[in-house]
């Protein structure tokens, strides 16, 4: 008879095989979990390698700053399984690719986080962060080139594009494309910079072209207005300015140019990101006497260049650095160019200041927005971004002096600055003629020296920058950001049209005239002193420079 395992026994057979239990169950759960831990890994080696391999295919350049490449890319140009899971966690994978140029060893470093780094901790090429809205198959929005794989561009309505916008140069920019392999940026100004006559005569040549009004404004006025990191940063374009059936009939090679029409009809035309309910200015002619234009309708036309219309500058860029924002009209890319006083701003940059006066002319805040317009060796020129609260005539004759009834208004306004800020000694104003057919230039044959005036024809800002409305759905602009928008459609300028008439500029982009009796809006100019420093603000509408 076998003999049966007393309760003692069985007893020490449990202990036993719970003391084995206690020694072997962390062994065998750190092997489990080492063994997770090293898939783990050599999933991660996946994604970097994925993202080295795509890096070979697509070029992405030189940049010694960090960028960003989406798990999502990866997956969807092939270089990724599209359920990459984490061995751990049982979860798919997600965040991104960390990847910088180490010029010393001439190669890319990878760099696989989760969750990915936002903006602006960690500065991207804006490249890489626009290349995060295209998805295969975009018809709207970010599509690719169907002949170029490298080549993506915008096309659709501002609901459908509302997120190109970038803040550079003292400017608000709207990305037209960009290529993936020569790492640039096509951009065109979303506002009007200015509004002149284009030429004296319809260009029908390179050279006829070369030599215009608009080419010079932009190529000598516009271009000297920028810094020179900026200039440094602006390559040599090619622009179609041939016939608007032709447009590469003609083409010029010019570090700022204008937007062609097959730009425009690419982009959607009217209604579309670059339709921006102002008259503008096209780079092709139409015929021997005509040049094309955008109309407030968004519509392609076509008038005599003795007609002013908007200007809008085209300039290809190498790619950049982001700092902040997300590409919307409210919070543009921005760089990190910041001014930290008055003689380091760039033109274009918005500015805050105190304003004292009863008048409200500058709205509860007490705080008026003003824009660069230039600088010299002791000031800085700006101009009131939007109008005073009331129109006013302009006086008896369109020769304008400070005795003039608009310097009534002008004066009142000047006086709720502080001489703290303000520039109070006299500057010159130019006050000369611009009737059909005459270069903006031509202004500056007659003067008029005083501490305060208006826009001058062809100096920048002095055409509708600030979207005149009595609508509240701007176009191309913040409302918030512009002093009492809905006073007038028109501001008059410095300059006469003819003895009785004055240019003023309107509503639709355009600088027409009107009878010196006429009651307008006004658009202050003033002098602020150099080397005042700001207490807050980046520059931009949304957030001006502060002086206070």
């Amino acid at each position: 008879m076998k003999k049966a395992f007393t309760l003692v026994e069985l007893l020490g057979v449990i202990i036993i095989l719970g003391v084995l239990a206690l020694i072997t169950f962390p062994i065998i759960d750190k092997s489990i979990k080492n063994s997770k831990e090293k898939a783990l890994e050599r999933a991660i080696d996946n994604i970097e390698e994925a993202a080295y391999n795509y890096s070979i295919k697509n070029d992405l350049g030189y940049e010694t700053f960090y960028n960003k490449l989406s798990l999502e890319e990866l997956k969807k140009s092939g270089f990724l399984e599209k359920e990459t899971i984490n061995p751990v966690t049982n979860e798919n994978m997600t965040g991104c690719v960390i990847y910088k140029w180490d010029d010393s060893k001439k190669q890319y470093e990878f760099k696989y986080e989760d969750p990915c780094p936002s903006y602006p901790d960690i500065p991207t090429s804006l490249i890489s962060i626009l290349l995060e809205q295209y998805s295969e198959g975009n018809t709207k929005g970010l599509v690719k080139d169907g002949t170029n794989e490298n080549l993506y561009y915008y096309t659709g309505t501002n609901e459908e594009v509302s997120n190109n916008f970038l803040w550079y140069g003292g400017h608000q920019w709207r990305v037209l494309e960009f290529d993936t392999e020569a790492r640039t940026l096509t951009l065109i100004t979303q506002q009007p910079l200015t509004a002149i006559q284009p030429a004296s005569a319809v260009w029908q040549t390179k050279e006829a072209y070369e030599s215009s009004y608009i080419n010079t404004w932009l190529n000598d006025y516009f271009w000297n207005s920028l810094n020179s990191s900026i200039q440094n940063n602006i390559l040599d374009s090619t622009f179609n300015i041939g016939i608007y059936t032709d447009i590469d009939e003609i083409t010029t090679t010019q570090k700022v140019g204008l937007l062609d029409e097959e730009q425009y009809k690419r982009a959607g035309e009217a209604y579309s990101f670059l339709d921006i309910k102002d008259y503008f200015w096209l780079g092709n002619r139409y015929s021997s006497s005509n040049v094309s234009y955008v109309d407030s309708n968004g519509s392609f036309h076509n008038n005599s260049p003795s007609s002013s219309c908007g200007v809008r500058a085209v300039i290809k860029i190498s790619d950049i650095t982001i700092t902040g924002g997300d590409g919307t009209l409210a919070s543009n890319y921005q760089v990190g160019n910041k001014a930290t006083n008055t003689s380091e701003v760039q033109v274009g940059e918005y500015i805050n200041v105190l304003y004292s006066g009863s008048d409200n002319a500058c709205g509860s805040d007490k705080m008026c927005t003003f824009r660069v317009v230039s600088k010299d060796e002791d000031s800085i020129k700006v101009v009131l971004n939007g109008l005073l609260p009331t129109t006013s005539q302009y006086g008896s004759t369109a020769t304008i002096s400070t005795s003039h009834t608009i310097y009534t208004p002008l004066n009142t306004f000047a006086e709720g600055i502080s001489d703290t800020y303000r520039y109070t000694g006299n500057k010159t104003f130019y006050i000369g003629d611009y009737p059909s057919g005459a270069n903006y230039e031509d202004v500056q044959d007659e003067t008029l020296e005083a501490s305060i005036g208006l826009p001058t024809v062809g100096e920048m800002f002095s055409g509708n920058d600030i979207d005149l409305s009595t609508s509240s759905a701007k176009t191309f602009v913040d409302v918030n950001t512009i002093e009492n928008p809905t006073i007038s459609y028109y501001y008059w300028t410095m300059n006469r049209y003819s003895s009785s008439n004055v240019r003023d500029a309107s509503s639709s982009g355009r600088l027409i005239y009107g009878s010196s009796t006429n009651a307008f809006g006004v658009r202050a100019v003033i002098y602020l002193k150099s080397g005042l420093t700001f207490t807050s603000g980046n520059g931009t509408a949304q957030s001006p420079y502060s002086l206070q």
